[in-house]
């Protein structure tokens, strides 16, 4: 009964800092790597939005980089990528791998529930992978996430589309553009040659 106590305290837990849908479904960061690639097509995505080089991008959500290096390298060394997570085990990894790899244009933040703290404004760009259905505090954080923001700034969703997973766990097109217009944004692009996948491009209204 112990035992079972403390499970049921650790997932309450969890749930409140909106880790437990992330321990229960994986991010990006777990698929098989050539299946991942292959499914996400991310220089593809990345031609879609207008990642290019010397922009200056904050992924929200980055977990353990799978996005994260790719945007780095498309940005280069005159651009800058602000990877943002509450767990500070994946930011970790990702310092590590920067380390390993000579990537000298990341930067980890530690951010809070409801704001990603990214420590400047005029973000060209802030991109999130397979995470928002998991944050706890959606409508706060993505409203916190305006003053970040260059003017004419955009948010990018790239999540597993439940429509065709027919995973609940994840939010539809419809609910994400709901969520957004709750939030103060207005849908500006709705990409879709991703088979398994939403693309979609908020900007502030």
């Amino acid at each position: 009964m112990h035992r079972h106590g403390c499970r049921r305290g650790l997932l309450a837990a969890l749930a409140w800092t909106g880790l437990l849908a992330a321990v229960l479904v994986p991010r990006a960061d777990a698929l098989d790597g050539a299946d991942r690639d292959a499914r996400l097509q991310p220089e593809r995505v990345m031609d879609a939005i207008g990642v290019r080089p010397g922009m200056v991008i904050g992924e929200a959500g980055a977990g353990r980089g799978y996005f994260t290096f790719k945007l780095a390298r498309r940005v280069g060394a005159s651009g800058k990528v602000y990877a943002n997570d509450i767990d500070r085990g994946a930011l970790d990894h990702i310092r590590q791998v920067c380390r390993d790899e000579k990537l000298g244009n990341v930067e980890t933040v530690v951010g809070e529930v409801e704001d990603p703290l990214f420590p400047v404004g005029g973000l060209e760009m802030v991109m999130m992978v397979y995470a928002v259905h998991d944050f706890a505090r959606q409508v706060p954080f993505l409203r916190n996430l305006k003053k970040y923001l260059e003017p004419g700034g955009k948010v990018v969703i790239l999540d597993q589309d439940p429509e065709v997973s027919g995973s609940s766990h994840f939010m539809s097109r419809k609910r994400l553009v709901e969520l957004f217009r709750e939030s103060g944004y207005e849908l500006a692009a709705d990409e879709r040659f991703l088979e398994k996948d939403l693309l979609l491009v908020f900007r502030p209204s």
